[in-house]
């Protein structure tokens, strides 16, 4: 029987929030059985951006990423905030490593294709995990806290988007452990009504989000994080879970896909 581990991707907008980080840690903290972190980062990028005069150009919400940018978003979210969530577990009695995809060759990514025309710059998508090496911290009781940074397999880092990069890890690590894998962002869940948090879907079902596209309910924003959830329940995660920081500690709330 495999054994059971969690995946938490949290969100920037959880990081940046000192009421909610603190939320956040306490709850990751209290989970049971083997864990694992992704996080995005927080605004703290673009404000070192513009004390050291670095422009960072925005396509549908996503940085272009030169060099100067990814510079900034290496020292925020490789360094700084990584840390930051490290000594935070720490202070919670969790063995926590920060680290990037570059450290230990655990995730190798190629460049993203151009979007909507644009060039992304050093925007990484995943096309490998290296479940071994994960594998190996995490049945030592080590908790990777993994930075959405990887890199090319040449020696150049990369800069990835955190819902598709925790989809790909949670579905390499699928096949060494009963993985369930948590969004774990702003909302108590999917809803029904983006303007009322209490429309919450309990249970999405492939069928039923088809529809809800189809009608238009789901918001471009949220299509990314289905649309991965799906893709890492077709290949073996046994659970995706969508929540917010304050619900973390009772999984039974949120949204479940099975």
């Amino acid at each position: 029987m495999k054994e059971k581990l969690t995946i938490v991707k949290v969100s920037g907008k959880i990081v940046e929030n000192p009421v909610l980080l603190k939320v956040f840690i306490r709850s990751f903290a209290s989970l049971t059985g083997r864990r694992l972190v992704i996080h995005s980062g927080s605004n703290l990028a673009s404000t070192l951006a513009d004390k050291i005069s670095v422009r960072i150009k925005m396509v549908d919400s996503r940085p272009v990423v030169d060099a100067g940018t990814l510079d900034v978003l290496t020292m925020v979210y490789g360094g700084l905030v990584n840390k930051q969530l490290v000594a935070l577990l720490q202070g919670r009695k969790v063995n926590a490593l920060g680290m990037t995809g570059a450290d230990l060759n655990i995730i190798t990514s190629v460049k993203q294709p151009p979007l909507n025309g644009a060039d992304m710059g050093s925007t990484g998508e995943v096309r490998q995990v290296n479940a071994q090496a994960l594998s190996r911290l995490i049945d030592a009781g080590i908790t990777p806290v993994i930075a959405p940074l990887t890199y090319d397999a040449k020696g150049g880092l990369l800069f990835n988007e955190t819902d598709a990069m925790a989809a790909e890890v949670a579905k390499a690590l699928a096949h060494r452990y009963n993985v369930t894998l948590i969004y774990c962002f702003k909302e108590k869940g999917v809803l029904l009504n983006i303007d009322d948090p209490d429309t919450v879907v309990a249970e999405l079902k492939r069928t039923r989000y088809k529809a809800m596209r189809e009608m238009d309910m789901i918001k471009d924003w949220f299509v990314n994080k289905l649309d991965n959830a799906f893709s890492a329940i077709d290949h073996g995660v046994s659970e995706v879970i969508i929540t917010n920081a304050t619900q973390l500690a009772n999984l039974n709330q949120g949204t479940h896909i099975k």
